[in-house]
């Protein structure tokens, strides 16, 4: 774990963390850094993407990283600022102006498999989080590829687009991270120095802990998500896509998820209002051009189109009503029992996979 080395009063440190969306523990991390006070000038930038947060998490989350740390500034990045600066030549991107301003530059990241990205890190905390809604939308219509799967690296172009964006920003300043893989709120593994290079340190081990492979396809999948990323079906999401690829063509996904804000990401519901089957969300997609979301509302469409991979998707969810289930093209359920009975399915005779924690977890098949 890196220390300051040899802080100076006048010292500025930007850290750049993830928002409440993930899991990251980012107060251990910060504590680590700076176990001692302040040596400098510290200011805190959420990395917050194109999410948004309301007042009262907002304050909660500024509270808890900063409750015992003299830190001198905190902001949230607004991917729609007018404020943001270039950062790179012709093909670079604008992001947050403090990525640009003078001291040391540190991200905090957590490394789990995402299922268009590959894995998340810091990489990803220090660019997607701190870019222009524009350059997020670039970046992010590269999940419509093949190509872009979780644990996938190399030829993946979501990843491949962020190490750019990342290099524009090197280009710059150094900038240096700690990246580190939590399981049930325990940090069991952790690197410091370059974004991509503690990424690929610790790949392995996040592969370990939240990846299980099967060797075929099984008939059912019960994916379980809770925390931040179970608040809202646009997140939840992550539960299926992390493990679709484990699922048989024509099989069961049984989605648990509390989703209290509901689906969530308007533009996203809209695309599947206009859309309901895959070809006409591609059709949508090329007609009007990419707009941030429109993956996940084409790679549902895909998964469940009776002309694609027909699978059957449940949910078992307290926030979503049975007119949200439809317009998702999703069966509503009241328990995973109900679903599993109406899908004509047992665990005596079909192979049924249960995935706690699926919107970090991730199964996939060999055959896939």
């Amino acid at each position: 774990m890196p220390e300051p080395q040899s802080p100076a009063d006048e010292e500025r440190y930007t850290i750049v963390v993830n928002d409440p969306q993930r899991h990251t523990d980012t107060r251990t991390i910060l504590r680590r850094l700076f176990p001692d006070g302040s040596p400098g000038e510290i200011r805190i930038l959420v990395a917050s993407g194109s999410h948004s947060f309301g007042p009262g998490r907002r304050n909660a989350f500024r509270h808890d990283l900063t409750d015992g740390l003299d830190c001198a500034d905190f902001a949230w990045h607004d991917c729609r600022s007018d404020s943001l600066v270039a950062i790179g030549g012709g093909a670079g991107w604008r992001g947050h102006p403090w990525l640009l301003e003078e001291g040391r530059l540190i991200a905090i990241g957590s490394v789990e498999p995402h299922y268009f990205a590959g894995f998340t890190g810091a990489h990803k905390t220090c660019t997607i989080g701190c870019a222009s809604l524009a350059d997020i939308e670039k970046n992010h219509a590269g999940a419509l590829s093949e190509a872009s799967r979780p644990c996938i690296l190399d030829g993946n172009p979501v990843f491949e687009g962020v190490s750019g964006m990342l290099s524009a920003l090197e280009s710059h300043r150094p900038v240096r991270c700690v990246n580190l893989v939590q399981v049930g709120g325990k940090i069991v593994a952790d690197a410091s120095g370059r974004p991509i290079e503690t990424l690929r340190q610790l790949t392995a081990t996040a592969r370990s802990e939240f990846v299980r492979e099967v060797d075929m396809p099984v008939d059912a999948i019960v994916a379980i998500v809770n925390g931040p990323l179970g608040r809202s079906f646009y997140q939840a999401d992550k539960g299926i896509k992390n493990n679709e690829f484990a699922v048989r063509d024509g099989g069961v996904i049984v989605l648990v998820a509390p989703c209290a804000e509901g689906i969530g990401q308007d533009h996203f519901v809209s695309l599947l209002r206009e859309a309901p089957t895959y070809a006409e969300a591609v059709r949508v997609v090329a007609d009007r051009g990419y707009r941030l979301g429109d993956h996940k509302a084409v790679k549902l469409r895909y998964l469940t189109d009776s002309v694609c991979r027909a699978v059957r998707v449940f949910v078992v969810s307290a926030g979503l009503s049975d007119r949200d289930a439809h317009l998702l093209g999703l069966i509503k359920a009241e328990s995973v029992e109900a679903a599993l009975e109406e899908a004509g399915l047992d665990e005596r005779t079909h192979k049924i996979l249960r995935i706690s924690d699926a919107g970090n977890a991730c199964v996939l098949s060999s055959r896939n």
